[in-house]
């Protein structure tokens, strides 16, 4: 199994990585850090979202969606937090899907 973006979530990260471009284009150094600062919640689960679906931090392979998330949750999160919030990969991911921004295929 694998992720896939919808259709709207590919034309959310197109709209988002062009003013992530423009950010770091600027003459402002702080510029990337104002778009990260401004982005809804819904615009930093579909950043997220594209980089699960490139496999930046895992491949984007699965057989076992809950072990795949124990991984990638390692290299994103602190082992302090997880303590806290041992799913919050997986909580992350069933968001991503409740709001129509990745599928499973």
């Amino acid at each position: 199994m694998k992720f896939v973006l919808t259709k709207e979530a590919k034309k959310e990260l197109k709209a988002i990585n062009k003013r992530i471009d423009e950010a770091l284009e600027s003459d402002f150094f702080d510029g990337y850090d104002e778009v990260m600062d401004e982005m809804s919640k819904r615009e930093l689960l579909v950043l997220d979202a594209g980089f699960y679906v490139d496999g930046a931090n895992c491949e984007n392979k699965f057989d076992d969606l809950d072990e795949w998330c124990r991984e990638v949750q390692e290299i994103e999160y602190d082992p302090k937090y997880l303590s806290y919030h041992p799913d919050a990969v997986k909580d992350k991911v069933n968001k991503m899907i409740e709001e129509n921004i990745i599928i499973i295929k």
